[in-house]
């Protein structure tokens, strides 16, 4: 049904999808906006709290959540049954008690994962995107996307300096038109929403001049999207001379985003860079502010890092992510292995706010570099620093001892810039590591719009 809806958006005539994405936005509105006011202002109040009033304040919404999976989530409800056969007394109410949750136990069987208080209700499905296999499915309940989406107006715009009443675009993988489409526009507008939706797939040399008027001429005051797509317009339209309209903030999501790629997003629209993290699971979530802190959301979720035998690690080590949802009272996720890594910043790193923060953030397990001997390479980022005539680039890792690169080049680009991106490459894994770089004229996105700039084939299993 999904796909026949898709291909009838995109045969209409332009004026005509203007008014499926209305009433699209009308709907989006009406489910985001439930009771917006009230929760805006419970969470700006927290700005000004002290870091043991929230971690109060998050241990009381935790133990909340806990008692509500057990006694309404089969899933939680068996799974304590059978724990306490063996550990009578044993508290569900620390966290620490409860087993990690792998993505193929809610996959095999999501049901089982949502509340008996909300079966039969209007839940909101949210969706992965797939990128790490077969996408999951997320339900969430009115409540629960709308304090989302509070949260988001507030840390992702107040705190940066823009909001609901500007007019913005979105960069993202909706196939609002056809992937042959060889004429503009590869973009529609959104009335309620007040948001230009811009098509990910159609971002070429050819079409990049047509990007930027679009933003011109729907006075867009602000962009989200793909890093790999503003970065994208950016290299290309830069390359070429175009102008680029000023505007307040850009805003990154979905993908790393890479030092290089932020002082050029931002030279190019004179204005400033900054990143979120989150994901369709709702259970966690976080953005930079303008210093460049990663704060997390305590609202949200609590995060823990831990190492590979599931043992919580301290501040500012790295490890894999495990979070717990807080908001989504509809499908709760207890300790769910979220399939990326990184480290939470210790309490001694300087910070204009008291909630906790993200040290760093070094991507999917999967999509990490190994060396030979074993070790794991997080950030590549600085492969790529400098003025190098690539319009973009990606590293593939086949085996432990051999990575390709893909270049996308400009027609400037010469073999000493590739000598020394192989050069720098092998300075992180290894000079052992064969390396080559492969030109070509694309990098395909997958089928959800992104771009992954590092993929690795290497499982961990192979290192034992």
């Amino acid at each position: 049904m999904k796909n026949i809806i898709t291909r009838l958006f995109q045969s209409v005539p332009y004026p005509i999808k203007i008014v499926f994405a209305t009433i699209q936005g009308f709907k989006l509105n009406y489910w985001r906006k439930f009771q917006r006011e009230k929760y805006l202002q419970e969470i700006v109040v927290r700005d000004d709290w002290s870091k043991k009033q929230i971690e109060d304040w998050q241990q009381e919404a935790l133990e909340k959540m806990l008692d509500h999976a057990v006694a309404t989530v089969p899933h939680y409800r068996e799974l304590w049954s059978e724990i306490i056969k063996d550990k009578p007394g044993l508290s569900h109410r620390d966290l620490l008690n409860w087993p990690i949750l792998e993505k193929t136990t809610v996959k095999s069987n999501p049901e089982r994962f949502i509340s008996e208080q909300y079966k039969g209700k209007k839940m909101f499905p949210m969706s992965t995107s797939g990128t790490s296999g077969t996408p999951m499915n997320f339900l969430l309940d009115r409540e629960a996307l709308s304090i989302w989406y509070a949260l988001y107006e507030h840390r992702i715009k107040r705190w940066n300096g823009v909001s609901d009443q500007d007019r913005w675009a979105n960069v993202g993988g909706q196939l609002i038109c056809r992937i042959d489409q060889k004429k503009p526009p590869f973009w529609v507008w959104n009335m309620p929403m007040k948001q230009l939706y811009l098509s990910s797939y159609h971002i070429t040399s050819s079409n990049v001049g047509y990007y930027l008027n679009a933003l011109k001429s729907h006075k867009i005051q602000y962009l989200l999207g793909y890093v790999s797509s503003i970065y994208s317009i950016v290299s290309i339209g830069t390359s070429q001379n175009l102008e680029f309209p000023k505007l307040k903030l850009i805003i990154t999501n979905a993908e790393p985003l890479f030092q290089h790629q932020r002082q050029a997003i931002s030279k190019a629209f004179s204005c400033p860079v900054i990143q979120t993290y989150s994901g369709c699971e709702f259970a966690f979530g976080g953005n930079e502010d303008l210093s460049g802190t990663m704060y997390l959301w305590p609202e949200a979720g609590v995060m823990e890092v831990v190492d590979e035998d599931g043992q919580v690690l301290p501040e500012g080590k790295v490890g894999n992510f495990v979070i717990t949802g807080l908001i989504n009272k509809a499908m709760p996720l207890i300790r769910y292995r979220l399939g990326d890594s990184g480290a939470i910043a210790p309490e001694d790193v300087s910070r204009s706010k008291n909630y906790p923060a993200l040290q760093e953030i070094t991507g999917r397990n999967d999509d990490l570099v190994y060396t030979i001997d074993g070790k794991l390479v997080g950030r590549l980022d600085p492969v790529f620093k400098g003025d190098f005539h690539i319009k973009e680039a990606q590293i593939i890792q086949e085996r432990l001892d051999y990575i390709r690169v893909i270049i996308v080049p400009f027609a400037t680009y010469s073999q000493v810039e590739g000598d020394e991106i192989i050069r720098r490459l092998k300075e992180r894994v290894g000079s052992k590591t064969v390396v080559v770089l492969e030109l070509t004229e694309s990098i395909p996105r997958a089928a959800n719009g992104k771009f992954k700039a590092v993929i690795s084939h290497v499982k961990r299993t192979e290192l034992i």
